[in-house]
């Protein structure tokens, strides 16, 4: 069987199963709202530590409150260029079957993908991830916003735009 017939049929699987789990609610439901430097959870402080655990079933929807596009990634070891932070070394759904779905200007999107890099959650955006993640993935994440600076915008990240994500 070729890798592109093997990839589709994993694909296949793992959306069958994700849908299963909700239908017989094990899945976990959680909003992480964004805004101008900040990611936050319902009852947190602003930019506090999220945490997951691994072989779970989620649902995490993305709100972007703020007035600019966000880029959302999640990951660990932040590379730099020139001491200006530009994305993750590692990034936490490499290989882990994701579903994002949501608007782009007016229209809808759906994406099945098992190398999720980054989000761009345009401002008054909502977008919804659907993924496991493995037992491999316990430990120490982050996730963080990597706009670049702009003449009226700091780096996102550099301006604190950032969160540990914890996986358990």
């Amino acid at each position: 069987m070729n890798r592109f017939v093997k990839t589709m049929t994993a694909l296949v699987a793992a959306t069958t199963l994700l849908g299963a789990a909700w239908a017989q609610g094990l899945g976990e439901d959680l909003t992480v709202r964004m805004g101008e430097m900040y990611f936050q959870i319902e009852g947190q402080e602003k930019n506090a530590p999220i945490e997951l655990e691994a072989g779970v079933p989620y649902r995490i929807t993305f709100v972007n409150e703020g007035d600019v596009e966000h880029r959302v990634k999640f990951g660990r070891s932040v590379e730099a260029e020139e001491g200006v932070p530009f994305d993750y070394a590692e990034h936490l759904f490499d290989g882990v079957f994701t579903r994002a779905t949501g608007m782009a200007g007016n229209r809808q999107f759906s994406v099945d993908t098992g190398q999720l890099l980054e989000l761009d959650v345009q401002p008054g955006a909502v977008v919804l991830v659907s993924f496991t993640l493995p037992t491999s993935t316990r430990g120490e994440w982050e996730i963080g916003c990597f706009v670049p600076a702009t003449r009226d915008t700091p780096n996102h990240y550099i301006a604190g735009m950032r969160a540990p994500l914890i996986i358990e």
